[in-house]
């Protein structure tokens, strides 16, 4: 069981060392250009901290230094409303058209990545594998696993 876990941990690491290699050359790891996209893609509604961190299932602590980080670089600002206790994560417009160009590419190479990660799998294994990970992921949102 515990290669099992093993392979979680080694593709979520291709994964990410992949991404941030591609990407570097926009200064982003693939955590800030997550955020940057979830972003761009929810440009119409505004999104807060809490909204960030309920979507990618992390706490607010682990969002507060990406949103840092892209401010600092100049892709988003912090609402400046009053009043209001959860400020509204704005793009910014460098923000607005980074977040369509890298969306229009990843969508270019979507299919690709798509190819090369379920090369000889059958569509049926590819859902069924689908459902796994689901199930997997609802288990360790479970409170057993908390309680651990």
């Amino acid at each position: 069981m515990d290669e099992l876990k093993g392979y979680f941990k080694k593709i979520h690491n291709q994964l990410e060392t992949g991404f941030n290699k591609k990407y570097q050359k926009y200064g982003l790891t693939s955590t800030q250009l997550d955020v940057l996209i979830y972003l761009s893609q929810k440009n119409d509604t505004e999104k807060t901290l809490s909204d960030i961190a309920a979507y990618f299932d992390v706490k607010h602590t682990s969002v507060i230094h990406v949103l840092k980080l892209l401010e600092q670089k100049g892709f988003i600002y912090k609402s400046t409303v009053q009043g209001a206790r959860a400020k509204p994560i704005l793009l910014t417009d460098r923000g607005k058209l980074l977040g369509e160009q890298l969306i229009s590419e990843i969508m270019q190479q979507e299919p690709l990545l798509d190819e090369i990660m379920f090369a000889g799998l059958s569509e049926a294994n590819r859902q069924f594998l689908e459902k796994m990970l689901h199930q997997i992921y609802t288990n360790l949102k479970s409170d057993a696993f908390k309680s651990l």
